[in-house]
């Protein structure tokens, strides 16, 4: 099978980051969306499902990408959202998001859809976890048979010696909210190959520092910023504040979910790594499950490979990216977005 676009499946939870990352997915010639589900996360699902197709009816794309409702809690614990991050909407910080002119597809449910998918994509198919890793796990337990058929899963997700969560602010968000299903991706012998792991330690090196916010702002393709550009303005600086006040932050945001499509860049052939500059190391994963242990959803690195990508073994977890690429790759999206964002100016 020839590959001229890099066919994707984004699971996300919006959130702020997640918005980024649904901008890159729609409008970066590298990459081909196959279909959203929104699961819970950042926000209660019923948030993140009208996040989803607001931010998609606002980049033109309602009716064009196919969206379903993803995983709506986790296996084992309770639901855990994140208001002081991204507000009670999970897109708190602007007015401009319009009221969305898509609806969820329900004839199929979103397991049944991303496996379609993956069987349409002969072996090709990246699945985007940038939420709760639930969905693609649900996916992955109910039909085993796609573990030898995914091209790749790419999550935003744990930490290395880092976290932002629990009660030792040991783990990672993702990771925290459903340990089960990390674990059941971490621990599968054919899988753990074919997973990318953004963690903090990579995310927090794209840091949306004041020129970054303050270039979304500059004038688009007509003589003032587009209500769009004011969009993304606003959900920045709101996530600007944020981290700033609730985890000291004091340069910026990192912009953690977009991060997932960079390592497809030069995984798939589109870009030089000498351009891109991923830097990634092999490990052997587990995550703390026990939800009475004051560090659970933190990641442990039981064993470190070789780089060996003919017999690979362990999962991928990026450690470096090109960052000035990283964003030209950003404001390249936004003024293509730009063209057919229905946001009225």
């Amino acid at each position: 099978m020839t590959i001229t676009t890099i066919p994707v499946w984004l699971d996300c939870d919006p959130g702020h980051d997640d918005a980024v990352a649904l901008l890159l997915a729609c409008f970066h010639p590298a990459f081909d969306l196959r279909g959203v589900s929104a699961c819970y996360g950042n926000a209660s699902p019923d948030h993140t499902d009208y996040n989803a197709r607001s931010l998609l009816t606002a980049m033109g794309k309602s009716g064009k990408i196919p969206i379903y409702r993803g995983a709506q809690r986790p296996w084992v614990r309770s639901p855990h959202y994140a208001p002081d991050i991204h507000g009670e909407s999970g897109l708190d910080g602007t007015d401009l998001l319009p009221i969305p002119t898509c609806e969820d597809i329900t004839d199929i449910d979103y397991v049944e859809a991303i496996k379609k998918e993956i069987e349409l994509n002969d072996g090709q198919l990246t699945v985007l976890s940038t939420g709760a890793m639930t969905s693609i796990a649900n996916v992955m337990k109910l039909h085993p048979e796609l573990r030898s058929k995914i091209r790749y899963i790419s999550i935003m997700g744990g930490g290395i010696g880092i976290g932002n969560v629990n009660r030792n602010l040991s783990a990672e968000f993702n990771a925290w909210i459903d340990p089960h299903a990390a674990n059941f991706l971490f621990h599968d012998p054919l899988l753990k190959s074919k997973i990318i792991l953004c963690p903090l330690n990579l995310t927090h090196t794209a840091i949306a520092k004041q020129n970054i916010i303050d270039k979304i702002i500059e004038k688009g393709s007509n003589d003032h910023p587009s209500n769009l550009r004011k969009m993304f303005y606003g959900l920045f600086q709101f996530f600007q504040k944020t981290y700033k006040d609730h985890q000291g932050f004091k340069d910026g945001p990192p912009i953690h979910d977009p991060m997932t499509l960079y390592p497809l860049f030069t995984l798939y052939g589109w870009e030089s790594n000498d351009v891109v500059q991923f830097q990634y190391k092999r490990f052997d994963l587990d995550v703390i499950d026990d939800l009475d242990n004051p560090d659970v959803g933190k990641v442990i690195v039981k064993e470190t490979y070789p780089l060996d990508e003919i017999n690979p073994r362990g999962t991928m977890v990026g450690f470096k990216i090109n960052i000035d690429f990283y964003w030209d790759q950003f404001f390249f999206c936004l003024a293509e977005a730009e063209r057919h964002s229905t946001i009225e100016t």
